[in-house]
């Protein structure tokens, strides 16, 4: 039996609550999320702002630093996977709720006992909070959009992580060179708070969630059904998509890392001119995010396939990333290396935007928050290894070591790009997928 996964279904069995979809709300949610992820990245960013004075306050190594940049991952796989399976059973409002509550609280914990092991267990903690932030804020965004849709939402969310970094850069800096580090934290802590306070009364799961008997969305993979994870998992989408994942999660780290102690420490900077540069890498970044989903969104309505207009953009994208970070490392200081930095972590970073709409072209809503969070906890490895490697490269090799961890940095990002252009194929995922997908009676 062939299964159309487009086939379009009658909604006059389902529940008027559940049926209704208000656009208003579906925006003010994704407002929301936007603002989650800009909260959520300055959280991220605020311990590479702080890298120089924390460095010499506590007397602590590059190594040693890289650890505590690397901390943040050690748990946010595993949180990340948890809180997807458990997104399959539970309201997403209060996963993102609870969650965000308890990233608040390392940061006070940093601002009231600034000393290597209470940053290194904050640290800890708060990835355990934060590895699922950006898998279950995908698919609350997905709730509540249709397949067609989900390009533009899930590219705000992501210019809301960049723009976090962007706002970060500049107005931490100015905190922690008037007040002193440690009250960046209380910065961030605080805005966790702040939003928690609107999301009570704004946050709510959309329509699109399985549970209706039918799909409101047109597609099959919107209503009530399962596939086995093993072809899931296996599948050489998701493996492609995984593999342009750990290639900008990897460009991501570099960033929020070490990025502003590379400017300072090898190229000379002073803090507010490396910081005007990671500013204008996040919005660089911006600008190639909505790029992207602009052009995919009228390629796909101009009947464009989701393999060229979603996977070759992404994987090109990277691949051209990769090129452009190395070239940098080649490059001394100045606009043209500015340019290139900015060219080459901009593209990185457009996956982000790709990787978890094309993966629910093809996963059922009742598995998406657990396929979300597997792709985010894997892809998020990169958080783990990158920070810790770039630091143990720039402590052993010396003066050149920057160097050297760049161009490393760079190739590998190539490489995940070459692996995404030959993998990714969303509609052929479907159509093989649709064959196996057993409705839910």
């Amino acid at each position: 039996m062939t299964i159309n996964v487009n086939a379009k279904t009658s909604d006059t069995t389902l529940a008027p609550q559940r049926g209704h979809r208000s656009p208003a709300r579906a925006w003010l949610v994704t407002v929301m999320l936007v603002t989650l992820a800009l909260v959520n990245w300055g959280d991220k960013a605020v311990l590479g702002l702080v890298a120089v004075p924390l460095m010499k306050d506590l007397h602590i190594s590059p190594g040693q630093y890289g650890l505590l940049a690397s901390a943040v991952y050690f748990l946010f796989s595993l949180s990340a996977v948890g809180a997807g399976f458990l997104a399959n059973r539970r309201s997403v409002k209060w996963l993102l709720f609870i969650m965000v509550a308890v990233w608040s609280v390392t940061q006070f914990s940093i601002w009231l006992a600034p000393a290597f092991g209470m940053i290194l267990l904050s640290r800890i903690i708060l990835g355990l909070a934060e590895g699922p932030s950006a898998g279950l804020s995908f698919h609350a965004a997905g709730k509540w959009f249709h397949d067609h849709e989900r390009n533009i939402p899930i590219a705000l969310q992501n210019v809301g992580a960049f723009g976090g970094i962007a706002v970060a850069a500049p107005a931490l800096t100015w905190l922690i060179s008037e007040h002193g580090w440690h009250w960046a934290f209380f910065a961030v802590g605080a805005a966790g708070l702040a939003w928690m306070g609107i999301w009570f009364f704004i946050g709510k799961d959309g329509p699109y969630s399985g549970e209706s008997k039918t799909s409101l969305s047109g597609s099959i993979f919107d209503g009530p059904g399962r596939v086995s994870y093993r072809h899931l998992l296996l599948s050489r989408t998701f493996i492609g998509a995984v593999c342009l994942g750990l290639a900008a999660y990897w460009a991501l780290a570099i960033v929020s890392a070490w990025l502003p102690a590379y400017l300072r420490t090898a190229e000379g900077y002073t803090a507010q001119h490396a910081a005007s540069i990671v500013m204008e890498v996040s919005l660089t970044a911006i600008v190639f995010l909505m790029l992207q989903a602009l052009i995919t969104h009228v390629l796909m309505k101009r009947g464009v396939g989701s393999r060229i207009a979603r996977g070759v953009m992404a994987s090109g994208s990277v691949t051209i990333a990769g090129l452009f970070i190395m070239l940098s490392a080649t490059m001394s200081a100045g606009l043209a290396q500015t340019v290139a930095l900015c060219v080459g972590f901009g593209l990185g970073l457009v996956t982000f935007t790709t990787g978890a709409v094309f993966l629910s072209e093809f996963v059922p809503v009742l598995q998406r928050g657990a396929i979300m969070g597997i792709y985010v906890g894997v892809i998020t490895l990169s958080g783990v290894i990158c920070p810790t490697a770039f630091g143990w490269i720039v402590e052993g090799v010396g003066a050149g070591g920057y160097t050297v961890a760049l161009l490393v940095s760079g190739g590998l990002i190539l490489i995940g790009g070459i692996a995404g252009l030959i993998l990714v194929d969303p509609p052929r995922e479907a159509a093989r997928i649709a064959t196996l997908f057993e409705p839910t009676p």
